[in-house]
């Protein structure tokens, strides 16, 4: 059932017959409704929904995060749906049904501000991720108040956990709190969003650790 949002002459969501309303960005957009096919998927197709369906399940709780990370590289699609494309191009194996994800590949932030050149991650007691690095402020845009974000997954429990605002690029170092993962391996990812939060890093892979 299609709802109008602004009145009887407004835009609709939804569906109406043979026509589909929504918003993509600040626009309304009405399409046909797509007709169902009886025909069998081909193999290029069962590849192609099970790379959404894979990438999907992996990103899916980190939504939030990607409207932040990827808002600057984002033309009418959120943040999300941009990361969600990039990862899907870049960061799946193998072919259907043998499919996987290349956590070196991930994406968690994509942008032209300079990250540090690399991060060694560390774990501490009580389910700590610590990671250090060497300043490069003044590098391009770099500037040492960029503020530094850290994500952590693991995959037994397809769990992420992540934090902004970490610490300042000047500061060297950073730590992740995740004590829900305490003694597991998680996979660690580092990147930096300028203090007034207009430029992003691409972020780094820093590799599997055990907490």
């Amino acid at each position: 059932m299609g709802k109008l949002l602004q009145g009887l002459n407004g835009p609709f969501s939804g569906k109406v017959g043979p026509v589909v309303g929504y918003m993509l960005g600040n626009q309304s957009v009405i399409r046909i409704r797509p007709a169902r096919s009886k025909r069998s998927l081909t193999p290029k197709q069962l590849h192609q929904r099970k790379k959404f369906a894979l990438m999907n399940d992996f990103l899916k709780q980190l939504q939030s995060l990607m409207n932040l990370t990827f808002a600057n590289v984002a033309v009418n699609m959120t943040g999300y749906n941009k990361a969600f494309s990039y990862n899907v191009m870049n960061a799946i194996r193998g072919f259907y049904p043998d499919l996987s994800i290349d956590y070196s590949m991930v994406l968690l932030g994509r942008g032209d501000l300079p990250n540090v050149s690399s991060a060694n991650p560390a774990a501490l007691s009580y389910g700590k991720l610590a990671f250090s690095w060497i300043d490069n402020s003044g590098t391009g845009k770099t500037k040492s108040s960029d503020k530094a974000f850290a994500a952590v997954y693991n995959e037994e429990l397809n769990d992420w956990e992540y934090e902004l605002n970490l610490a300042t690029r000047s500061a060297c170092r950073c730590e992740i709190n995740v004590p829900m993962l305490k003694d597991k391996p998680v996979h660690g990812y580092l990147g930096f969003i300028s203090e007034d939060g207009r430029d992003v890093t691409d972020t780094i892979y820093t590799g599997l650790v055990n907490l």
